[in-house]
Protein backbone atom coordinates (compact mmCIF):
# COMPACT_ATOMS: atom_id res chain seq x y z
CA UNK A 1 0.00 0.00 0.00
CA UNK A 2 1.36 3.44 -0.95
CA UNK A 3 2.00 6.29 1.46
CA UNK A 4 -0.91 8.13 -0.17
CA UNK A 5 -3.26 5.18 0.49
CA UNK A 6 -2.12 5.13 4.11
CA UNK A 7 -2.86 8.85 4.38
CA UNK A 8 -6.34 8.38 2.88
CA UNK A 9 -7.11 5.56 5.32
CA UNK A 10 -6.01 7.73 8.21
CA UNK A 11 -8.09 10.72 7.12
CA UNK A 12 -11.09 8.47 6.52
CA UNK A 13 -11.21 7.69 10.26
CA UNK A 14 -12.16 11.31 10.81
CA UNK A 15 -14.34 11.78 7.73
CA UNK A 16 -11.64 13.91 6.11
CA UNK A 17 -10.44 11.69 3.26
CA UNK A 18 -11.57 14.29 0.71
CA UNK A 19 -8.67 16.46 1.92
CA UNK A 20 -6.02 14.11 0.54
CA UNK A 21 -5.33 16.69 -2.16
CA UNK A 22 -3.99 19.01 0.54
CA UNK A 23 -1.34 16.41 1.35
CA UNK A 24 -0.38 15.36 -2.17
CA UNK A 25 2.29 18.01 -2.68
CA UNK A 26 4.04 17.10 0.58
CA UNK A 27 3.84 13.38 -0.27
CA UNK A 28 5.39 13.96 -3.68
CA UNK A 29 8.33 15.75 -2.07
CA UNK A 30 8.74 13.16 0.66
CA UNK A 31 6.59 9.97 0.72
CA UNK A 32 7.68 9.33 4.34
CA UNK A 33 6.69 12.73 5.71
CA UNK A 34 3.54 11.43 7.42
CA UNK A 35 5.12 8.30 8.83
CA UNK A 36 6.73 7.77 12.19
CA UNK A 37 6.05 9.23 15.60
CA UNK A 38 4.99 12.70 14.49
CA UNK A 39 3.36 11.77 11.19
CA UNK A 40 -0.21 12.22 12.38
CA UNK A 41 0.54 15.64 13.86
CA UNK A 42 2.11 16.77 10.57
CA UNK A 43 -0.92 15.55 8.67
CA UNK A 44 -3.34 17.46 10.87
CA UNK A 45 -1.23 20.62 10.68
CA UNK A 46 -1.40 20.41 6.90
CA UNK A 47 -5.22 20.49 6.87
CA UNK A 48 -6.09 22.57 9.93
CA UNK A 49 -6.86 25.68 7.91
CA UNK A 50 -9.46 23.95 5.73
CA UNK A 51 -13.17 24.55 6.22
CA UNK A 52 -13.84 20.80 6.39
CA UNK A 53 -11.36 20.30 9.24
CA UNK A 54 -12.71 23.29 11.16
CA UNK A 55 -16.25 22.00 10.74
CA UNK A 56 -15.35 18.44 11.74
CA UNK A 57 -13.53 19.58 14.87
CA UNK A 58 -15.58 22.70 15.64
CA UNK A 59 -15.38 21.99 19.35
CA UNK A 60 -11.63 22.71 19.25
CA UNK A 61 -12.12 26.41 18.44
CA UNK A 62 -14.93 26.66 20.98
CA UNK A 63 -12.70 25.16 23.68
CA UNK A 64 -10.02 27.72 22.86
CA UNK A 65 -12.56 30.53 22.97
CA UNK A 66 -13.82 29.30 26.35
CA UNK A 67 -10.23 28.97 27.61
CA UNK A 68 -10.35 25.20 28.16
CA UNK A 69 -7.20 23.07 27.71
CA UNK A 70 -6.64 21.84 24.14
CA UNK A 71 -7.22 18.19 23.26
CA UNK A 72 -5.99 16.05 20.37
CA UNK A 73 -8.12 14.96 17.46
CA UNK A 74 -7.89 11.38 18.72
CA UNK A 75 -9.18 12.45 22.13
CA UNK A 76 -11.94 14.40 20.41
CA UNK A 77 -13.14 11.29 18.56
CA UNK A 78 -12.91 9.19 21.75
CA UNK A 79 -15.07 11.69 23.64
CA UNK A 80 -17.64 11.63 20.84
CA UNK A 81 -17.85 7.85 21.13
CA UNK A 82 -18.37 8.14 24.88
CA UNK A 83 -21.27 10.55 24.27
CA UNK A 84 -22.83 8.15 21.78
CA UNK A 85 -22.56 5.30 24.26
CA UNK A 86 -24.17 7.30 27.08
CA UNK A 87 -27.05 8.37 24.84
CA UNK A 88 -27.67 4.78 23.74
CA UNK A 89 -27.42 3.42 27.28
CA UNK A 90 -30.02 5.92 28.50
CA UNK A 91 -32.40 5.06 25.68
CA UNK A 92 -32.27 8.45 23.99
CA UNK A 93 -33.79 8.30 20.48
CA UNK A 94 -31.68 8.23 17.33
CA UNK A 95 -30.92 11.67 15.94
CA UNK A 96 -31.40 13.18 19.38
CA UNK A 97 -28.36 15.34 20.17
CA UNK A 98 -26.03 12.76 18.68
CA UNK A 99 -24.69 14.67 15.66
CA UNK A 100 -21.19 16.08 15.25
CA UNK A 101 -22.37 19.65 15.83
CA UNK A 102 -24.07 18.58 19.06
CA UNK A 103 -20.91 16.90 20.31
CA UNK A 104 -18.90 19.96 19.27
CA UNK A 105 -21.05 22.04 21.61
CA UNK A 106 -20.48 19.60 24.48
CA UNK A 107 -16.75 19.37 23.87
CA UNK A 108 -16.38 23.12 23.39
CA UNK A 109 -18.08 23.69 26.74
CA UNK A 110 -15.95 21.01 28.44
CA UNK A 111 -18.90 18.72 29.14
CA UNK A 112 -17.72 15.16 29.72
CA UNK A 113 -19.63 11.95 29.13
CA UNK A 114 -20.24 11.32 32.83
CA UNK A 115 -21.69 14.82 33.20
CA UNK A 116 -23.99 14.21 30.24
CA UNK A 117 -25.06 10.94 31.83
CA UNK A 118 -25.76 12.65 35.16
CA UNK A 119 -27.89 15.31 33.50
CA UNK A 120 -29.96 12.73 31.68
CA UNK A 121 -30.39 10.69 34.84
CA UNK A 122 -31.32 13.72 36.91
CA UNK A 123 -33.61 15.33 34.42
CA UNK A 124 -35.09 13.25 31.65
CA UNK A 125 -35.37 9.90 33.40
CA UNK A 126 -35.54 10.57 37.15
CA UNK A 127 -37.98 13.48 36.95
CA UNK A 128 -40.19 12.98 33.92
CA UNK A 129 -40.71 9.23 34.01
CA UNK A 130 -41.80 9.36 37.64
CA UNK A 131 -43.91 12.52 37.29
CA UNK A 132 -45.65 12.61 33.90
CA UNK A 133 -47.48 15.80 34.88
CA UNK A 134 -44.16 17.60 35.20
CA UNK A 135 -43.49 17.13 31.51
CA UNK A 136 -46.91 18.55 30.71
CA UNK A 137 -46.16 21.59 32.85
CA UNK A 138 -42.84 22.13 31.07
CA UNK A 139 -44.75 22.19 27.80
CA UNK A 140 -47.32 24.64 29.19
CA UNK A 141 -44.96 26.93 31.10
CA UNK A 142 -42.07 27.04 28.67
CA UNK A 143 -43.53 25.83 25.37
CA UNK A 144 -41.16 22.87 25.30
CA UNK A 145 -41.78 19.70 23.33
CA UNK A 146 -40.42 16.25 24.19
CA UNK A 147 -37.06 16.63 22.49
CA UNK A 148 -36.67 20.20 23.77
CA UNK A 149 -37.26 18.98 27.32
CA UNK A 150 -34.30 16.63 27.13
CA UNK A 151 -32.26 19.11 25.09
CA UNK A 152 -32.38 21.94 27.61
CA UNK A 153 -31.30 19.56 30.36
CA UNK A 154 -28.26 18.19 28.56
CA UNK A 155 -27.02 20.96 26.25
CA UNK A 156 -25.07 23.67 28.09
CA UNK A 157 -24.76 25.77 24.91
CA UNK A 158 -28.51 26.46 24.94
CA UNK A 159 -29.26 26.45 28.65
CA UNK A 160 -27.13 26.82 31.74
CA UNK A 161 -27.46 23.86 34.08
CA UNK A 162 -28.75 26.08 36.88
CA UNK A 163 -31.54 27.28 34.60
CA UNK A 164 -32.36 23.71 33.62
CA UNK A 165 -32.71 22.64 37.23
CA UNK A 166 -34.85 25.69 38.07
CA UNK A 167 -37.19 24.98 35.17
CA UNK A 168 -37.48 21.30 36.01
CA UNK A 169 -38.21 22.08 39.65
CA UNK A 170 -40.63 24.89 38.71
CA UNK A 171 -42.55 22.42 36.54
CA UNK A 172 -42.74 20.01 39.49
CA UNK A 173 -44.22 22.76 41.72
CA UNK A 174 -46.69 23.63 38.96
CA UNK A 175 -47.62 19.96 38.69
CA UNK A 176 -48.33 19.85 42.44
CA UNK A 177 -50.77 22.72 41.92
CA UNK A 178 -52.20 21.09 38.80
CA UNK A 179 -53.04 17.96 40.77
CA UNK A 180 -55.26 20.13 43.01
CA UNK A 181 -57.01 21.83 40.09
CA UNK A 182 -54.90 25.00 40.26
CA UNK A 183 -52.84 26.49 37.44
CA UNK A 184 -49.68 28.47 38.17
CA UNK A 185 -47.91 30.96 35.95
CA UNK A 186 -44.25 30.57 35.07
CA UNK A 187 -43.30 33.35 37.48
CA UNK A 188 -45.30 31.82 40.34
CA UNK A 189 -43.75 28.39 39.79
CA UNK A 190 -40.20 29.72 39.66
CA UNK A 191 -40.72 31.93 42.70
CA UNK A 192 -41.55 28.90 44.82
CA UNK A 193 -38.30 27.25 43.73
CA UNK A 194 -36.24 30.41 44.26
CA UNK A 195 -37.71 30.83 47.75
CA UNK A 196 -36.75 27.29 48.70
CA UNK A 197 -40.27 25.81 48.82
CA UNK A 198 -39.69 22.06 48.46
CA UNK A 199 -41.93 19.66 46.59
CA UNK A 200 -43.52 18.13 49.69
CA UNK A 201 -44.27 21.56 51.15
CA UNK A 202 -45.73 22.65 47.83
CA UNK A 203 -48.03 19.64 47.73
CA UNK A 204 -49.28 20.33 51.25
CA UNK A 205 -49.82 23.99 50.48
CA UNK A 206 -51.80 23.42 47.32
CA UNK A 207 -53.95 20.86 49.08
CA UNK A 208 -54.79 23.57 51.61
CA UNK A 209 -55.56 26.08 48.89
CA UNK A 210 -57.80 23.66 47.02
CA UNK A 211 -59.77 22.89 50.19
CA UNK A 212 -60.36 26.54 51.09
CA UNK A 213 -61.14 28.26 47.78
CA UNK A 214 -64.47 29.52 49.20
CA UNK A 215 -62.53 31.85 51.44
CA UNK A 216 -60.99 33.80 48.59
CA UNK A 217 -64.01 34.94 46.61
CA UNK A 218 -66.28 37.78 47.78
CA UNK A 219 -69.81 37.48 49.05
CA UNK A 220 -72.49 39.82 47.68
CA UNK A 221 -72.17 42.03 50.75
CA UNK A 222 -68.37 42.14 50.53
CA UNK A 223 -68.47 43.04 46.86
CA UNK A 224 -71.04 45.77 47.54
CA UNK A 225 -68.74 47.28 50.15
CA UNK A 226 -65.86 47.40 47.67
CA UNK A 227 -63.97 44.41 48.99
CA UNK A 228 -62.09 42.49 46.32
CA UNK A 229 -61.42 38.79 45.85
CA UNK A 230 -58.08 37.46 47.05
CA UNK A 231 -56.00 36.77 43.97
CA UNK A 232 -54.21 33.51 43.30
CA UNK A 233 -50.88 35.29 43.73
CA UNK A 234 -51.97 36.45 47.17
CA UNK A 235 -53.27 32.98 48.02
CA UNK A 236 -49.89 31.42 47.16
CA UNK A 237 -47.94 34.11 49.00
CA UNK A 238 -50.16 33.70 52.05
CA UNK A 239 -50.15 29.93 52.31
CA UNK A 240 -46.39 29.66 51.77
CA UNK A 241 -45.57 32.66 53.96
CA UNK A 242 -43.68 34.55 51.26
CA UNK A 243 -45.59 37.83 51.66
CA UNK A 244 -46.68 39.19 55.04
CA UNK A 245 -49.25 41.56 53.53
CA UNK A 246 -50.95 38.78 51.59
CA UNK A 247 -50.98 36.58 54.66
CA UNK A 248 -52.57 39.41 56.71
CA UNK A 249 -55.23 39.92 54.04
CA UNK A 250 -56.19 36.27 54.22
CA UNK A 251 -56.21 36.27 58.02
CA UNK A 252 -58.41 39.38 58.06
CA UNK A 253 -60.86 37.72 55.68
CA UNK A 254 -60.89 34.57 57.83
CA UNK A 255 -61.57 36.54 61.04
CA UNK A 256 -64.34 38.53 59.39
CA UNK A 257 -66.04 35.42 58.01
CA UNK A 258 -65.69 33.65 61.36
CA UNK A 259 -67.29 36.59 63.18
CA UNK A 260 -70.17 36.61 60.71
CA UNK A 261 -70.68 32.89 61.18
CA UNK A 262 -70.68 33.17 64.96
CA UNK A 263 -73.32 35.91 64.71
CA UNK A 264 -75.54 33.60 62.68
CA UNK A 265 -74.76 35.08 59.29
CA UNK A 266 -74.29 33.18 56.06
CA UNK A 267 -70.81 31.82 55.67
CA UNK A 268 -69.17 29.94 52.85
CA UNK A 269 -67.11 27.20 54.47
CA UNK A 270 -65.22 24.26 53.15
CA UNK A 271 -66.43 20.70 53.45
CA UNK A 272 -64.99 20.33 56.93
CA UNK A 273 -66.58 23.56 58.12
CA UNK A 274 -63.13 25.03 58.72
CA UNK A 275 -62.39 28.26 56.92
CA UNK A 276 -58.94 28.68 58.40
CA UNK A 277 -55.87 28.79 56.19
CA UNK A 278 -52.62 28.91 58.07
CA UNK A 279 -49.14 29.07 56.60
CA UNK A 280 -47.86 25.67 55.48
CA UNK A 281 -45.84 24.03 58.21
CA UNK A 282 -47.59 25.89 61.01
Amino acid sequence: MSARDDAIDFLRQFGLDSLIGNLDSALEDDPTIFQGRFGEDRMFRAIKDTVLYKTRFAGMALREKNKYPPISEQDYIAIEKEFQQKLRTNGMPSGFYDKQEDFASFIGNDVRADELDARIQQGYKAVYETEPGTKEELKRLYGLQDKDIAAFLIDPARFKQSEAVTKAEAARRANAAREQGLQLTTAQSEELVNRGIGQETAQQGFQKLAATQELFGTTTAEAASGEQAITQQEQIAGVFGTNAEARKKIEDRKRKRTAQFEQGGSLLANQTGNIGLGTVGQ
